[in-house]
C-alpha cells in the first residue's frame, strides 16, 4: 500500500473508543480517521459531530466506506463476527483484546484471515508502553540472561476507580440503555468478563516477556464480587512463572512484573492505562552493580499501537500482536477458567 495514511474507520462510539481509541488515532502521524460507526445512533452521530468523520449507523454501508482498516472497539461478543465482516469486505483489522471470547471462535476467525490474505492486530496495547517494550527487548537481547523466575500481577482499583477515571477521560457521550444492558451482561457473567477483560492483559503480556508457557496450577478466591486468580506456569526455557490477577482490590491500582535471570533483573510498575505514562521500569545488570531507569517522552501506548498497526499495513509487514497471539492468550484464560472451575465462592463468615 503506496500512500502516506491509513484510512480508519472505528466500530463502536463507546467508552473504550472515546476515553482511548479516538484520541489516538487523532493523533496518530500515519492514520487518518475516516469514518464512525455505532448501531446506537445518539452514539453514532454524536461522535460523528466531535470528530467531524462520516458517521453510520449500519454495518454494510460503513464497510462500503472509502477505508482501507477498522478498529473495532466494541464488546466481545461481538468481535469475531465483526472481524469477520470486515475481513471479508476487503478491510484490515485492528480489534480490541480479547480478539474473541472463546479459542474455538477465534481458530474461526484465523481461518478466514489465512483466506483472505488481510491482516488483524490484537489490541494488547501494553506491548506498545515504550517501558514494557524496552523491558522486552533486554530480555530477548540476553540483557539479563537466562531467566529463572518471574512474577506479574494485576489488581484493578474498586471505589477509586470511577473518580480517577472521571479525572482523565473527556466528557462523554452516553447512550444510557446501551449501558444498562451491557453493565447487566457483565454483572451476570462477572467471572468470565474478568478474567477475559483483564486477565488476558497478563498472559499477553507473559507471553510477550517469556515466550509461550504452560500454566500447571491455578486457584481462584472470590468474595462478593471481587475475584483474585493466583497460578503458577513454566516456560518452554524452564523458568519458573506465577501471576495474580484480582478485580477489583479496594486500593490503588497495582500491576507490574519482577523477573530475575543469570546476569540481572527487570522490573516494571506500570500505570493506570489512561494515564497514557510509560511503565517505570528498572534495569538491573550483575557484572556492571547498577540499575537503568530509562525515561520516555512519546508514551501514549494506545496511540504507538495505532501508528505500529498502519505503519505494518501500509509497509506490507506482518502485524504484531497478531490473530494467533491473541488465540495463545485465549487458551491461557481457558486453561485457568479449567483449573478453577470448581473453586467454590468464598464462604468466609463475617466477624
Amino acid at each position: 500500500m503506496t500512500k502516506d495514511k491509513l484510512k480508519l474507520g472505528v466500530v463502536g462510539c463507546g467508552r473504550i473508543a472515546q476515553a482511548a481509541h479516538f484520541p489516538a488515532v487523532q493523533k496518530a502521524k500515519n492514520v487518518e480517521l475516516a469514518a464512525v460507526f455505532d448501531p446506537s445512533a445518539l452514539l453514532a452521530r454524536g461522535a460523528g459531530l466531535r470528530l467531524d468523520v462520516p458517521a453510520f449507523t449500519e454495518q454494510q454501508e460503513f464497510l462500503t466506506a472509502d477505508i482501507d482498516a477498522v478498529l473495532i472497539a466494541i464488546p466481545d461478543r461481538f468481535h469475531v463476527p465483526v472481524s469477520i465482516a470486515a475481513l471479508n469486505a476487503g478491510k484490515h483489522v485492528l480489534v480490541e483484546k480479547p480478539v474473541a471470547v472463546t479459542a474455538a471462535e477465534a481458530e474461526t476467525l484465523i481461518e478466514v484471515l489465512d483466506r483472505t490474505g488481510l491482516q488483524l492486530q490484537v489490541g494488547s496495547m501494553k506491548r506498545f508502553d515504550p517501558g514494557i517494550a524496552r523491558a522486552q527487548r533486554v530480555i530477548a537481547e540476553g540483557g539479563i540472561g537466562r531467566i529463572l523466575s518471574a512474577r506479574c500481577w494485576y489488581r484493578v482499583m474498586s471505589e477509586l476507580r470511577p473518580p480517577v477515571e472521571a479525572t482523565l477521560f473527556p466528557a462523554m457521550l452516553v447512550d444510557q440503555d446501551v449501558r444498562n444492558r451491557e453493565t447487566a451482561l457483565k454483572a451476570a457473567n462477572r467471572k468470565t468478563h474478568l478474567l477475559a477483560t483483564h486477565g488476558i492483559h497478563t498472559f499477553d503480556l507473559m507471553r510477550f516477556l517469556l515466550g509461550d508457557l504452560t500454566v500447571s496450577a491455578a486457584t481462584m478466591a472470590v468474595d462478593g464480587v471481587d475475584h483474585s486468580w493466583h497460578g503458577i506456569a513454566t516456560t518452554e526455557e524452564g523458568a519458573a512463572a506465577s501471576f495474580e490477577i484480582t478485580a477489583s482490590v479496594h486500593a490503588e491500582w497495582t500491576e507490574g512484573f519482577q523477573i530475575y535471570g543469570s546476569k540481572g533483573h527487570v522490573s516494571a510498575e506500570i500505570p493506570f492505562p489512561f494515564s497514557r505514562a510509560a511503565s517505570r521500569v528498572r534495569i538491573f545488570r550483575a557484572d556492571e552493580s547498577s540499575y537503568e531507569e530509562p525515561i520516555f517522552g512519546d508514551t501514549d501506548a494506545y496511540k504507538l499501537q495505532t501508528e505500529a498497526f498502519a505503519a505494518a499495513i501500509l509497509g506490507g509487514r506482518p502485524v504484531e500482536p497478531n490473530a494467533r497471539d491473541g488465540l495463545k492468550a485465549l487458551e491461557i484464560v481457558e486453561t485457568v477458567n479449567a483449573l478453577t472451575a470448581r473453586d467454590e465462592p468464598d464462604q468466609r463468615k463475617t466477624a
